[in-house]
């Protein structure tokens, strides 16, 4: 790549990343302005896995980013919080859990869930409901999602030096996991196979008020990553998945050439790999065989509670550089701090808050307390993905007009 084209992908990388904390995200939290105004319809991640009975599913997704810190510990009496399942791969919903929460009261929340319409299950916030072998929880947990905060800053300072060696995001220097001890709002739900119409199904979350859908998400990141407007974010927020192939396909494409062309690849290969990614990730719909166990990684089959998809995010974008251009990035070098339940609702016992002079490197087992001190640089850890975003701005015909 010409030295002005480089210098340009890298300026317009670095700008992105100063440019906080008006452009935030992580997986999915704070991913657009309008869910940014209300952190209890602002969907951070979901999930698709297999139950501790194997022939259940469990479908969940959580809301409220670093709850009791930067958002509340509620959810929104006056949202509809809804799990869509596609049975026919069409990315349209067949299937539709609707979950409505009363205001709370007591420290709790009474709530009901629908299916289809049909009344299905009611619960209390903070307890476990099962009935006819169906199970459904809602409250405050640990946030699973982990994260190298301080690797990508190393990384990012050299970009600003002119540099784009992303060696630098895995660094032991400590690698540190940022999110460690941080909470959020949770929904799970616990079905058998045999409610979700068969054993290859497509998951998404989205929630709405007064009937105009404000969120969605299915795979991680990519509202965050690939739009980078604020009118793109709340658009695709707002968008259907069948829609997705032809409305965002030139924004993924663009970016991850973008990113390529930045680590050294040609542009004809990146923009080739490009358009390759878009296809596997659109529509956004998680994917998952109810007959296996999840792996978001292999290949993108659901997503565990457990799965690294940090790791699997830099591996993609980064896949087959190392040898012709910048080192491939397979890692950023942490692991979940989460203790999970070993049955349902499966996900970490919420954090305590505690004051604490800064997380520390992460364990299998053993969560960090919630430090509120770290509100500034949690903003930071949401936008660390950003560096992508901002690379957005550029589209594929910008990135085929520096060809040399």
């Amino acid at each position: 790549m010409p030295t002005t084209a480089r210098s340009i992908l890298i300026g317009i990388a670095a700008t992105s990343l100063i440019a906080l904390p008006a452009m935030v995200g992580a997986a999915d939290h704070l991913d657009g302005p309008a869910v940014a105004a209300n952190h209890a319809i602002d969907i951070n991640d979901v999930y698709v896995f297999e139950g501790a009975d194997a022939g259940n599913t469990v479908l969940s997704f959580d809301v409220n980013p670093a709850a009791g810190v930067i958002s509340g510990t509620t959810f929104d009496p006056t949202a509809e919080y809804v799990i869509n399942v596609d049975t026919n791969a069409d990315a349209v919903e067949d299937i539709v859990y609707v979950f409505t929460f009363a205001a709370a009261a007591g420290g709790t929340q009474a709530y009901t869930v629908t299916k289809d319409g049909a009344p299905f299950l009611v619960g209390i916030t903070g307890t476990t409901t099962t009935i006819g072998g169906r199970s459904v929880f809602a409250g405050l947990v640990d946030d699973p999602f982990f994260f190298d905060l301080d690797g990508f800053k190393h990384f990012k300072t050299t970009l600003l030096a002119g540099s784009a060696d992303p060696s630098q995001i895995c660094d032991a220097n400590p690698d540190v996991n940022f999110f460690a001890g941080f909470n959020a709002t949770a929904i799970v739900l616990e079905v058998p196979d045999a409610d979700l119409g068969g054993a290859n199904i497509g998951v998404w979350a989205e929630t709405r008020i007064g009937g105009s859908q404000i969120d969605r998400m299915g795979k991680p990141a990519i509202n965050t990553v690939f739009n980078t407007t604020d009118a793109d974010k709340n658009a695709y927020n707002a968008a259907e998945p069948a829609n997705d192939p032809a409305d965002w396909t030139a924004n993924v494409a663009g970016v991850t050439s973008a990113i390529r062309q930045a680590l050294g690849e040609a542009p004809a290969a990146a923009d080739a790999y490009g358009a390759t990614l878009a296809g596997l990730l659109l529509p956004d719909v998680l994917n998952y065989d109810t007959t296996t166990a999840a792996n978001y990684g292999a290949p993108l089959n659901g997503r565990a509670l457990t799965d690294d998809v940090i790791d699997i995010s830099y591996s993609v974008i980064t896949d087959g550089l190392g040898a012709a251009g910048a080192p491939a990035v397979t890692s950023d070098c942490v692991a979940n701090d989460s203790t999970f339940r070993p049955a349902f609702p499966y996900w970490g016992v919420a954090n305590v808050a505690a004051a604490t002079a800064a997380p520390s490197a992460s364990t299998a087992d053993a969560a960090v307390p919630v430090n509120p001190t770290r509100i500034s640089g949690l903003l930071m850890a949401l936008a660390a993905l950003v560096l992508f975003g901002g690379l957005g701005a550029l589209t594929v015909a910008d990135v085929r007009r520096r060809k040399p």
